[in-house]
């Protein structure tokens, strides 16, 4: 009998988010003297990035950002953001009232997120340089994403056919014999439990990995298994359990006693 659990395979969006949040932490740069230009000094900085790199095609917006619940309580945001074409987008969000710094980020595979900094330890002439120098190796960053997304496919694929494998094979194994037994799936595993002469429990754990070498011995470890508890003369639980974690491998053979008042 097989029984399927929630698999949780490796996540596209996980591992994309994995490669940019770093990315986009990296853009910021850490100041040395404390000191942070005021909201006149923000936009003249924007400006001349904007100016210095046309061909980016920066934007340069305000926004209100609210500091409470009052309407009094917004304050003026300066953004610079740059799209990337209905791929995704980056802005760098600058509120000189606020604590933080925060920079947005789009990307067609993750949902957004914000990165925040704490603004009196920013150097905006070097992150403004950084955001830039992010921006022009976008293609190379896209690709590079991509790559991941290819390879954890093809790991998927090879892992769902090995799960196929695995269901299919111990099936038409354990159907030729005379056990009753139940295969559960779980996220790294798979455990096979099999009832010998009604009292007796056989367990096994196997994976994607090792189940080339260990499901072709199954009809073998259970009749050797099934020879040797009917020679037990009385209800004992023998456990073996292989020091290497990375074997991932239990045998278990136990016997329940039945107790009577």
């Amino acid at each position: 009998m097989l029984n399927h659990s929630e698999n949780s395979t490796k996540s596209k969006p996980e591992a994309c988010l994995n490669f940019w949040q770093p990315l986009v932490k990296k853009i910021y740069a850490c100041n040395t003297n404390g000191i942070f230009p005021d909201k006149d000094g923000v936009f003249a900085a924007f400006a001349r990035l904007q100016k210095a790199r046309p061909n980016v095609g920066f934007e340069i917006s305000y926004k209100q950002e609210s500091r409470g619940y009052r309407e009094r309580d917004e304050t003026l945001a300066i953004c610079i953001s740059k799209s990337f074409g209905g791929r995704g987008s980056i802005s760098l969000i600058v509120n000189c009232e606020a604590e933080f710094l925060s920079i947005h980020f789009e990307y067609a595979d993750i949902e957004s997120f914000n990165v925040p900094f704490r603004r009196s330890q920013c150097d905006l002439g070097a992150t403004l340089d950084n955001l830039a120098n992010f921006i022009e190796e976008f293609p190379s960053y896209c690709e590079q994403s991509s790559r991941i997304i290819t390879e954890i496919e093809k790991e998927q694929k090879l892992e769902e056919i090995a799960r196929d494998t695995i269901r299919a094979t111990v099936s038409h194994i354990m159907e030729s014999t005379k056990y009753s037994w139940s295969l559960y799936e779980f996220e790294n595993t798979f455990s096979l439990e099999v009832s010998i002469i009604d009292e007796y429990t056989v367990e096994m754990d196997f994976n994607t990995q090792n189940y080339l070498e260990r499901i072709p011995a199954l009809q073998g470890i259970l009749e050797q298994t099934e020879n040797f508890v009917k020679e037990i003369p009385f209800p004992i639980t023998i456990q073996l359990q292989e020091k290497s974690w990375s074997r991932k491998f239990r045998l278990q053979v136990s016997k329940v006693q039945n107790f009577h008042l």
